[in-house]
């Protein structure tokens, strides 16, 4: 199996190089500067779970490439629209499309682009970043990737025999991995996760723990946690007892320093997936004619801090 990986930064750059690990035939699509960092010093991951120090090969367009069995998306959210374009070319020659984003929009305009018979569900669990070299810093020592069709899309014989491919690769490589048949429970629970636990950070610009720390704290979580249940619950997914008390352990621990990555985009003045975790999921809320009023407060947050970014004025 032919793996194309759009992007080479810490999501994809870290179970792509895990996958060369363990034997794929792995390819990163990048942008020229990053295509340079790669010739010049390889695909260095540094984790607790092993460190690597990687040769690979990398396109900068789809020109004279492929055809790949697999096209891994790793970008961020705000940057899907010209991802989509980059990998159309494999698309169009059979390439099936796996993407790890977060939240669920991206799946409606991957089909609407694609159709269902080109996409399977993902997502995955890790706590990387990109240091100024390039390395690829895991900072935990968890990487989780969970992917398989999705119940109202049953997959076609070729996208069935590339899902099967990738579990027998990853069963080799240096991650956990879990084929899902359906997918569409745990992309929603993580959705109930991330969304609750960026916007709390966010809006309250500090870790967990430091949101359990004020009064009040714990049921301000709560009452976002609700609001992000009832949109899974709405659309069919609600989450199991066992998840939720799973989740409000890591939510809701004194002391914790757990936040979410777009409370340190927005630390470093970077751009943020506000409108694909948050939006998509008020505009949801509102549409099941729930009230909402956390989320609400959190994406307008988000909102004013994009806008405050766009005057230059941080």
């Amino acid at each position: 199996m032919k793996i194309l990986i759009l992007g080479a930064g810490g999501v994809g750059g870290y179970f792509g190089g895990r996958l060369i690990e363990a034997g794929g035939d792995v390819t990163f699509q990048v942008r020229p500067a990053r295509a340079r960092n790669l010739a010049a010093n390889g695909l260095v991951i540094k984790s607790a779970l092993g460190d690597a120090k990687l040769p690979v090969r990398t396109i900068e367009d789809a020109q004279g490439a492929g055809p790949f069995d697999l096209v891994i998306v790793s970008c961020k959210a705000y940057d899907l629209a010209p991802a989509i374009e980059a990998i159309a070319p494999h698309v169009a020659a059979g390439a099936i499309v796996l993407p790890l984003l977060n939240g669920m929009r991206h799946h409606d305009d991957l089909r609407a682009r694609f159709g269902a018979e080109q996409t399977i569900g993902g997502m995955c669990q890790i706590e990387t970043t990109l240091s100024p070299a390039g390395e690829i810093l895991h900072k935990s020592e968890f990487a989780r990737m969970v992917f398989g069709p999705f119940e109202e899309y049953p997959p076609t014989p070729r996208a069935q025999a590339v899902v099967s491919d990738l579990a027998t690769l990853c069963g080799s490589a240096n991650f956990s991995a879990r084929l899902l048949d359906p997918v569409d429970q745990a992309l929603w629970d993580k959705w109930v996760m991330i969304g609750t636990l960026g916007g709390i950070t966010c809006l309250m610009r500090g870790a967990t723990g430091d949101v359990m720390a004020a009064k009040e704290g714990r049921e301000l979580i709560e009452e976002l946690l609700q609001e992000a249940i009832s949109v899974a619950t709405e659309n069919g997914y609600p989450p199991s007892a066992d998840y939720l008390v799973n989740a409000r352990k890591l939510l809701m621990a004194p002391g914790s320093t757990f936040m979410a990555s777009m409370l340190r985009d927005i630390e470093k003045g970077g751009a943020i997936e506000a409108d694909h975790i948050i939006g998509d999921m008020y505009r949801r809320a509102h549409e099941f004619g729930h009230d909402a009023n956390v989320l609400r407060m959190v994406y307008c947050h988000l909102q004013a801090y994009e806008a405050r970014r766009a005057r230059g004025g941080l």
